[in-house]
């Protein structure tokens, strides 16, 4: 059926522009092309995070999200990855924050540059993308529980013993569903649930980013106070609230771009500064308790991670040396890898774990074994499930557009003879007169 026909559908064609209309389409100053330079960075976060898996089955390091502050020497190597800035390269939940700004940015920015973008092919390409490798995360997961038995022993560390013993049919039909939270058998499928509730508001987020554009610095003012109020209240409005940031990015990426370029060519100081602080405060949790502070308030600082990892994004995508560091081949091909790892990691680090234990082989040797393993399975994992699920996406998207367009057809059909059966009542032919009766 031609599109011209569902043009004729007012409502459908409202519902189909969505809120792309509302904010005069485009982003300020101009169309975005894709920021590469985002994808090494997002591969990094990912990295990181099966670094931070990694080096959990360490207790010693286990101790600083646990006992923080309480168990390491100062000074000590264990001390020194906690409570520095080194704590940044195994951040696993800071660089979490830095996928969902991402996130944000990502999915926001085709609506804002398509006019007419379309919302009934979106939602079943997004849900295949996100639940399809999900699916083969939770398998994969079963099947280390299955390999590799696991066992309580305090000697293996607090995170380690904190993980489930069994992966029974409850916790996979609720990994499965997500949006109920997760299981933590496999962990990091805790961040998919705020992906997919971001996901199902994508329209909202897309609005707040499009509407009253002058306005930038209040909407980043009242992003700056939810995430204060999540942060004490309500974690999901403290993780949703990250997506909409990503969001507003996006929508004044251009005029950033330009403002914050022309400011950096009369101080060459400038990008340099913020990548410095960007990573101070992504790690002010950490510093703090370095410097004395008690988790308890320590912790409540964590919404500074989030101002620092926006100003890592900026940096990554503005700041020419840093973006042609991550558009390069490795980090590109991290960024392909990225969802993959993220997903199937750290059942590896764990069976690896759980198996080396019965040896009496150390935390160590089981994290340089595990990590390769786990780069090899992503990559097997991304050929194998992840992008035939991606490109079935696309191919659920079209399917889902042309059962749409088919009903809008048919309804069509139907009004159009009801029409006809209205000014033609049965056994009276078109350019007949009506009869006279006396």
């Amino acid at each position: 059926m031609p599109r011209r026909d569902v043009g004729q559908n007012a409502s459908v064609r409202l519902f189909r522009t969505g809120v792309a209309r509302a904010g005069a389409a485009k982003p300020s100053g101009g169309r975005i092309g894709r920021l590469r330079s985002l994808d090494g960075l997002r591969g990094v976060a990912a990295v990181v995070v099966v670094l931070h898996h990694s080096l959990l089955t360490a207790p010693t390091l286990a101790d600083a999200y646990f006992t923080p502050g309480q168990n390491q020497p100062v000074l000590s190597p264990a001390w020194l990855l906690s409570y520095t800035p080194l704590h940044l390269f195994w951040a696993g939940g800071e660089a979490v924050f830095l996928f969902f700004v991402l996130s944000g940015m990502v999915l926001v920015l085709p609506v804002l540059q398509n006019a007419r973008f379309d919302w009934f092919s979106y939602y079943p390409r997004r849900v295949v993308r996100l639940y399809g490798p999900v699916a083969g995360a939770v398998a994969l997961g079963l099947l280390t529980f299955l390999i590799v038995p696991r066992f309580d022993d305090r000697e293996l560390g607090d995170w380690v013993i904190a993980r489930p013993d069994s992966y029974d049919l409850h916790r996979v039909l609720k990994d499965l569903v997500l949006i109920n939270g997760t299981s933590g058998a496999v962990s990091p499928l805790w961040s998919l649930k705020w992906e997919v509730l971001f996901s199902l508001l994508l329209p909202l987020y897309a609005l707040f980013a499009m509407v009253g554009r002058r306005f930038v610095a209040v909407k980043a003012a009242v992003l700056l106070a939810m995430l204060l109020i999540g942060q004490f209240y309500s974690e999901a409005v403290f993780y949703l609230t990250m997506f909409a940031i990503g969001g507003l990015l996006a929508a004044h990426w251009r005029d950033l771009a330009g403002s914050l370029s022309r400011f950096a060519g009369a101080h060459r100081w400038f990008w340099p500064l913020a990548l410095v602080s960007g990573l101070l405060l992504t790690s002010v949790r950490w510093l703090a308790v370095g410097f004395g502070l008690p988790d308890h308030v320590a912790g409540k600082q964590i919404w500074i991670a989030v101002v620092g990892v926006t100003l890592l994004v900026l940096c990554a995508g503005m700041w020419p040396p840093l973006v042609r560091a991550l558009e390069s081949r490795l980090a590109q091909w991290l960024g392909v890898l990225s969802f993959s790892l993220y997903l199937v990691h750290e059942p590896i680090v764990l069976a690896t774990r759980f198996a080396f234990a019965r040896l009496d082989v150390p935390s160590p040797v089981s994290m340089l074994v595990a990590i390769p393993i786990a780069f090899g399975v992503a990559v097997l994992f991304s050929k194998l499930v992840e992008k035939p699920f991606h490109a079935f996406s696309r191919i659920a998207g079209r399917r889902a557009e042309a059962l749409l367009l088919a009903a809008l057809q048919e309804d069509r059909e139907l009004a159009l003879r009801d029409a006809r059966t209205a000014r033609h009542p049965a056994g009276q032919q078109p350019g007949d007169q009506p009869r006279e009766f006396s």
